[in-house]
């Protein structure tokens, strides 16, 4: 008989037992001998409770989708699910970091007596704010899956789960474990035998138990360190908990990409480039706006906006960002990159053609040509003019321009093939 047989039964009671019950020594997934954490650590760990009563976790690996195990959502419906996202702990659920369940998809071939394909994904129904204190983790994506991740190979696990082999009730705080992969693909590990499935199993903890998955953790992210670090297994079966020669199992999740990116639109690299820049003056206010990139690195980005020489920045999920107090009498030059799970992508820069900041004047006051200029940190003498959209509000008269009304100003320089422009506000 296989060991996943025993481990299913275990995961199974595990999503019966209520967060303030006392569980069953032989029942599966916790972190055991792991210690208090804190969201930071593991921002992209997600809260799921099904119907009120148990609780499992998962991962964030785009704004809207979230990957877990198969055995959490067997057996329920999206209504009977709820995720928080931001949380250290489970007594700081909120309605601002609660996300709505759009649907719940357990992997169609999940066998509920053996474990197999142990992977579901959870898509809700509004994007998770990545500005706060969530982010996504990257998936697995350009491994050699033959090799990876080998024996030996540094990980953590983390969740919510009991903090004890012999049960007890779940932990309110995050608690994170360090351990390690037992065994590569293929090879044997602990005492588990043939009943290891080498394809979708990752084997990992400590030779001599003690650390270890548990009630309440399933579901959960195994995290190993690369370039970034990468979603390697999720909490699934196991032999008891921090038993000696039966590591925990977690489903690994380079077996399941195919169906992973099936699910949803899943970043697979870091986003592109930005492109389409452009940069527009309005009264003193420079919106800076770009077209993100089409392919998959380009879900979930966060754009940062720099502009030089003020070192302003902007942080933002849209594809715009606004500066309001630019220095005047300088030509911006705005940088734009995004940053995914996978790490930042290449910047994308615009020297704008027009100079930043706002100069005030009042009805019927005049700037003289020179002092324009140096405000446009131009010398010489460049032409300049007033273009014919502010002709109501001001006009040139000699060597300077006028302001005839309340309204903005749009004054043009021209020297050589330098074009800039300067706006005025009227009061």
């Amino acid at each position: 008989m296989r060991v996943r047989f025993l481990a299913a039964l275990m995961a199974i009671a595990l999503l019966c037992v209520p967060a303030s019950a006392t569980a069953a020594p032989t029942q599966v997934p916790r972190v055991i001998g792991g210690s208090a954490s804190s969201i930071d650590q593991s921002p992209w760990q997600v809260l799921i409770v099904m119907r009120g009563v148990s609780q499992c976790s998962g991962s964030l690996v785009s704004p809207t989708i979230v990957v877990t195990a198969a055995h959490c959502l067997a057996g329920f419906s999206a209504s009977d699910l709820r995720v928080w996202t931001g949380i250290t702990k489970t007594s700081d659920r909120s309605a601002a970091q609660e996300s709505p369940v759009a649907s719940a998809v357990a992997h169609p071939s999940f066998d509920s007596r053996t474990f197999a394909n142990d992977i579901g994904v959870i898509t809700l129904s509004k994007p998770v704010d990545l500005l706060g204190k969530a982010r996504t983790i990257a998936l697995p994506y350009g491994v050699d899956a033959l090799t990876w991740p080998a024996s030996g190979t540094p990980a953590s696990v983390s969740g919510w789960g009991v903090t004890s082999p012999s049960g007890g009730v779940t932990s309110d705080q995050l608690m994170r474990a360090d351990l390690q992969v037992l065994a590569g693909p293929g090879q044997p590990c602990g005492q588990y035998g043939p009943d290891l499935d080498p394809v979708q199993d990752i084997c990992a903890g400590t030779p001599a138990g003690n650390i270890d998955a548990c009630q309440g953790d399933s579901g959960g992210p195994l995290v190993t360190q690369g370039t970034v670090p990468f979603l390697t297994g999720l909490v699934s079966s196991g032999n008891e908990c921090a038993k000696a020669g039966y590591p925990g199992l977690y489903s690994r999740v380079t077996t399941f990409l195919p169906w992973l990116t099936s699910q949803g639109s899943i970043p697979a690299a870091k986003p592109g480039m930005a492109t389409n820049l452009t940069a527009r003056n309005n009264g003193g206010r420079v919106t800076v706006s770009w077209s993100a990139p089409t392919e998959a690195g380009a879900s979930g980005t966060i754009w940062k906006v720099t502009a030089s020489p003020s070192g302003q920045s902007c942080v933002t999920m849209e594809t715009a960002c606004e500066f309001d107090s630019l220095p005047g009498g300088r030509v911006a030059t705005f940088a734009v990159s995004g940053t995914n799970a996978f790490g930042e992508g290449s910047a994308v820069q615009l020297t704008a053609p027009f100079v930043s900041g706002l100069t005030s004047r009042k009805s019927g006051a005049s700037i003289t040509f020179a002092a324009i200029t140096r405000l446009a940190g131009l010398s010489g003498k460049p032409a300049i003019k007033v273009t014919p959209a502010s002709a109501g509000i001001c006009m040139v008269r000699g060597s300077s321009v006028v302001m005839k009304q309340a309204g903005t100003c749009v004054i043009r320089l021209v020297k050589g093939k330098a074009r800039h422009s300067l706006s005025v506000q009227v009061f």
